[in-house]
């Protein structure tokens, strides 16, 4: 068969294949909502293009000829073959729109993102994530590169002009020192206290950086940083080493560390969720309502707490 042939089949593989089922045009023409006469016409058309008859008169109605009935199985496979490769990409664009790509600061993946992610698939068990971690800086970049559609990420007050952000909730920073520093006995620590301190912290770019910078800058102290990691586990094995102190989320206090309380107004950092004001969709808004939650179950807690230091060992309640 020529490709003109195959080309003429192909829009009519539906009809050769209704034919086949019931060999009855005006019952086919019914059942593909075509006019009877559109059907028969459409039949001598290919007839004239394959070069041999499809239907011959039997009785009140029709029967398939012998080539006909060579001709409908692969008919049936092509339209299946079809169907098949359509259903797979609506299954991909399903996919996607349940897909968050979630682009997120270190720090935040020891606490905030799981329970973000188990909290979700409470609502939701069909979303699924695509997890990226870095620095502030790498996140809003995947932000503005369409790389990431949410960003959770600190320092965001006030927001960029181009982004959405919602703030959800400030956390308090701790100052963590070696269990044998001298000031380990004590319960809080001023930013002055630090300045004669070598000072773990994380690399320019780090939103814990820029937080830690601030609260420095605004108490006119220059700290003086010896070691610059790019994770918590990193900061928390210097300190417990004893090679300086750290100023940190109050996440949990790790073996040989002491977590006391930074005695200064700015002491926290403020975390929230970035996306473009494009970026809307069922997943993202599923995934922004549990967000809500977790952050007013977080603002509770906080409030509650006696003192930062039985906050540090839970800073967001589980999802039960």
């Amino acid at each position: 068969m020529n490709s003109a042939a195959v080309q003429a089949l192909l829009p009519h593989l539906p009809l050769l294949v209704t034919l086949g089922e019931v060999e009855h045009v005006t019952l086919a023409a019914a059942m593909l909502g075509m006019p009877q006469p559109t059907v028969s016409r459409t039949i001598r058309r290919l007839e004239a293009q394959l070069g041999t008859k499809l239907v011959e008169p039997d009785g009140r109605g029709v029967r398939l000829t012998a080539e006909a009935r060579l001709l409908v199985p692969y008919a049936q496979r092509a339209l299946d073959a079809v169907r098949d490769g359509v259903e797979s990409v609506e299954s991909a664009g399903r996919r996607a729109r349940a897909t968050v790509r979630l682009a997120f600061q270190t720090s935040l993946g020891e606490y905030l993102v799981p329970q973000l992610i188990r909290a979700v698939r409470d609502r939701d068990p069909a979303i699924r994530f695509v997890l990226s971690q870095g620095a502030r800086s790498t996140c809003l970049d995947m932000l503005d590169n369409h790389a990431a559609d949410l960003a959770l990420v600190s320092r965001m007050n006030p927001p960029p002009g181009h982004l959405v952000v919602e703030q959800l909730f400030e956390e308090p920073l701790i100052v963590l020192v070696p269990a044998d520093h001298p000031r380990a006995l004590r319960t809080s620590m001023t930013v002055h206290d630090l300045a004669g301190e070598s000072l773990i912290t994380f690399k320019n770019g780090y939103g814990l950086r820029g937080s830690v910078d601030e609260i420095f800058a605004r108490a006119g102290v220059l700290p003086k940083i010896t070691f610059e990691g790019e994770d918590l586990h990193t900061v928390y094995g210097l300190v417990a080493a004893g090679l300086g102190v750290s100023i940190v989320p109050p996440l949990r206090i790790p073996e040989g560390c002491v977590g006391l309380s930074l005695d200064d107004p700015h002491a926290f950092r403020d975390i929230s969720a970035a996306l473009l004001p494009e970026t809307r969709a069922a997943a993202i808004d599923t995934v922004l309502t549990a967000l809500r939650s977790l952050a007013a179950r977080t603002r509770s807690q906080e409030s509650d707490a006696g003192a930062p230091t039985e906050a540090a060992q839970h800073p967001l309640p589980g999802p039960g």
